[in-house]
């Protein structure tokens, strides 16, 4: 077993006016539920959580989103989730072979701002490892910032866990 886990930050900032009862949002707030419990029963997932970076740059949990109203995408939250692996062969086959989880991306693919570079990043922690939220935004930035390295990579830009 390798002494690193693969750890990956996924960022949906939805695309135009948002509230809590948007279709997508009720849409993707109800999936979410079905998707963590599905993660949770899956032995190749070490630990995942969620929240938000607010628009002022405050982050929050799940619940902080319930109230968060705005006209334009520019005025949205970034909502995250993020999760450590065994591997990457792990994250991949949850994510884009598992049909609850690929069937919503399809879903609400419309729905995510893509405007400020990368929507997900990936990294090697060791094992063991809890990141914050915060830690886990400036592994997004340093992407959109620098393009992929072995700090900061992509699926299409893969790097090998260290050692």
């Amino acid at each position: 077993m390798s002494e690193h886990m693969l750890v990956h930050l996924n960022v949906v900032r939805p695309v135009g006016a948002f509230s809590i009862d948007h279709p997508n949002a009720q849409y993707f707030f109800a999936q979410l539920p079905l998707v963590f419990a599905q993660a949770r029963a899956d032995d190749d997932l070490l630990w995942h959580n969620h929240g938000a970076r607010m628009p002022d740059g405050s982050y929050t949990d799940t619940n902080g989103i319930i109230g968060h109203r705005s006209d334009r995408t520019e005025d949205n939250i970034h909502i995250l989730t993020m999760a450590g692996w065994r591997d990457l062969a792990a994250m991949h086959r949850f994510t884009y072979r598992e049909p609850l989880h690929r069937d919503g991306m399809k879903t609400l693919r419309d729905w995510v701002d893509r405007s400020e570079g990368p929507t997900m990043v990936m990294w090697w922690a060791p094992r063991g490892t809890r990141v914050s939220l915060e830690a886990a935004w400036d592994k997004m930035q340093m992407l959109r910032r620098d393009g992929p390295g072995p700090d900061a990579f992509t699926l299409q830009q893969r790097f090998d866990p260290p050692g």
